[in-house]
């Protein structure tokens, strides 16, 4: 019996061909895991207008980061055409803090003056472009932002190439987060001077712009300790009714909240280091404090500053109030609505705080007739306001360190 050839003519050529097959398959298995194997250029690098850009997963849309480079060197590289000022809030927290990683994406914020307004060229996509004024009459910047935004100009810059970056970066923060402008409503009052009383004498005992001036000046002083005041009581009253000081009222009235209050600047007014002269401080710092002060230079009229206080109970803010203290030691709050404390006003062309939404506090303070004018010498202080409460009684001891005045 003869044995059978697998080399014969038929089977060769088929066995051949197979193993050929065979030996590219595994070759372009060895490809395709070795491509899936080996990392992408995504995952280790990026270039964005020559800095280093860090991807990440844990950032919403494949938001892009600056990393690797200075702020000073970031602005240069971002300088725009014409002069700006660094307005962007979040922007400046991270220079304050010299860390200026910055999501790509996202626009910087930029003031403009309306002088550049016209044929000035400016990359909207980088930057978020807010036209603002400087008039020679006002002692405050006007942003056309929101309406309306106004912040004091006492502040001083620093430049990098055409960037006007604030020194005091926090200073700027405080002055913008309360920029907010509300308008007053300019009332007329029809006073006759019959109406225009103080301590039985006719006419008026304030001239509304210079009073308002010596407010400014005040409130210079307490930015300068870094305390920024709202109009308080009558001085708000007056400014949102008539946009002047009540010509019949005797002083204007500041607060500040106690988070923000700095008790060293009554020892400042004590050492004469200041334009003004403290005439009485009462009560404790803790729960019930005020300061009088009045003007060297003009001698009148008083400014009275309440350190404003939370009221809280079970853990939960009722209300805010100012003290009040009377000559026989009984102790009083001036209660006050939760309002957004983020606006500014205008008064003479100077600018002051207020709380949003002031006709709330008014009809709070004074009742639904709030803007009807009462007599200065016919208001009682601690009993003619809709807001008093009566909270206890110093002793006569308590007295004599709570209940100071002072003669010089």
């Amino acid at each position: 019996m003869s044995s059978i050839n697998v080399w014969s003519r038929g089977a060769k050529p088929a066995f051949v061909r197979f193993l050929i097959f065979g030996i590219i398959l595994q070759a372009v298995l060895l490809v395709l895991i070795y491509k899936n194997s080996k990392p992408s250029r995504c995952e280790f690098q990026g270039f964005f207008l020559d800095k280093i850009i860090l991807f990440s997963d844990s950032l919403p849309n494949n938001q892009s980061i600056t990393a690797n480079i200075s702020c000073d060197d970031l602005l240069n590289e971002w300088d725009p055409e014409v002069p700006v000022l660094l307005i962007d809030l979040d922007f400046l927290e991270n220079l304050k803090n010299e860390d200026c990683r910055w999501d790509e994406r996202k626009r910087v914020k930029i003031g403009v003056h309306v002088k550049d307004k016209n044929g000035s060229i400016i990359d909207t996509n980088r930057f978020d472009v807010v036209f603002y004024d400087s008039p020679d009459n006002k002692d405050f910047l006007e942003f056309n932002e929101d309406g309306k935004r106004i912040i004091p100009k006492r502040f001083e810059t620093r430049q990098i190439g055409n960037f006007e970056i604030p020194t005091n970066i926090q200073r700027f923060i405080e002055f913008y987060k309360r920029s907010k402008f509300v308008e007053c409503l300019g009332l007329e009052m029809n006073r006759n001077k019959s109406e225009v009383s103080f301590n039985g004498f006719q006419g008026a005992f304030q001239n509304g712009p210079e009073s308002a001036g010596i407010l400014s000046r005040f409130r210079d002083e307490l930015i300068d300790m870094g305390m920024y005041p709202y109009l308080n009581g009558g001085t708000l009253l007056g400014w949102y009714r008539e946009c002047t000081v009540i010509p019949h009222t005797y002083d204007m009235d500041l607060a500040v909240f106690k988070e923000n209050y700095n008790p060293e600047y009554t020892e400042k007014v004590l050492r004469g280091e200041t334009d003004f002269i403290l005439r009485r401080k009462f009560g404790m710092l803790e729960d019930s404090q005020e300061i009088t002060v009045v003007p060297k230079e003009e001698g009148r009229p008083a400014i009275d500053l309440f350190v404003m206080y939370d009221y809280v109970e079970d853990g939960k803010l009722i209300y805010r109030y100012i003290p009040g203290l009377n000559d026989d030691g009984t102790k009083y709050r001036f209660t006050h609505l939760l309002l957004d404390p983020s606006c500014a006003a205008e008064m003479h062309g100077h600018l002051f705080w207020i709380l949003c939404n002031p006709i709330e506090q008014l009809k709070h303070e004074y009742g639904p007739l709030w803007y009807r004018d009462h007599p200065t010498d016919e208001y009682i202080w601690n009993s003619s306001g809709k807001n008093v409460k009566r909270v206890g009684k110093f002793s006569k001891e308590e007295m004599k360190k709570y209940y100071l005045e002072y003669k010089n």
